[in-house]
Formats: C-alpha cells, structure tokens, sequence
C-alpha cells in the first residue's frame, strides 16, 4: 500500500508555524447546539485539542467557557478558509449570522452561507 505524501510541518525558532487559515464550530450532539466558534491558523484537530486540554484561557477558551464541556459531546466541524479571506471577519461574520444578526461584509458572507448550511445539515443529522 502506497504511503501519502509526506506532510511537512514548519518549526522556526522553537515554534510551530500556522499551515492555513479555518473556521470551526464546536456542536453540542444532544441539543443541536452552538458551543464555541473559532478561527484559527493551525489544523483543527490540535485546536480542538488545545480547546480541552490547556489551562491557559486564551488556548483552552472551550475549557474556560463551555459549561460541562467535559460531560457533554461536540462534533466539530471545520472548514478551510480560501486564501484572500479575513480570518477574523469571516469568524466575526460566521457569529453574527449564526446570532441572527446580518451579513457583516459581503466577501466572508460567500463562505458563511456554505458554512450555516453544513451546521443545518448536522442538526437534522443529530436529529435523526
């Protein structure tokens, strides 16, 4: 069985270095509902686990925010930000639109309207 090709993650100078730009929303399986929204630079997974596990607030905002976030089960879903949009405004958009408020800018709305319909496919999932 062939192998894939090999990934290469960046460290300089004692750091790891972010490999792309996403979006994620932890989705409490019970109730359908939005825990946390988050944006970051480095692969879900290590956030998600950065979220759990630290102690510092800024890296383990899900620990710190989330009540009985240890009892309860997420799904996370992700998704990769195309190059050439904000980070910050999508998320801030992505909140916004998910807090039934309007459209902040026009360009992170192209991916919010994706996003807000795969959060709405997971909740009819969950539901069944």
């Amino acid at each position: 069985m062939p192998l894939s090709p090999a990934r290469i993650l960046t460290i300089r100078q004692g750091g790891v270095q972010p490999t792309g730009s996403w979006l994620y929303i932890w989705v409490d399986t019970r109730t359908g509902e939005v825990a946390y929204v988050g944006a970051t630079g480095f692969d879900p997974e290590l956030r998600a686990h950065l979220h759990l596990e630290s102690d510092d607030p800024q890296l383990g905002r899900v620990r710190a925010t989330v009540p009985e976030y240890a009892h309860r089960d997420f799904d996370v879903l992700a998704w990769v930000i195309p190059e050439g949009v904000d980070r910050r405004a999508a998320k801030e958009n992505l909140i916004s639109r998910l807090s039934g408020g309007a459209e902040a800018a026009e360009e992170p709305g192209d991916v919010t309207d994706s996003i807000v319909q795969s959060l709405e496919d997971c909740r009819r999932r969950l539901n069944r």
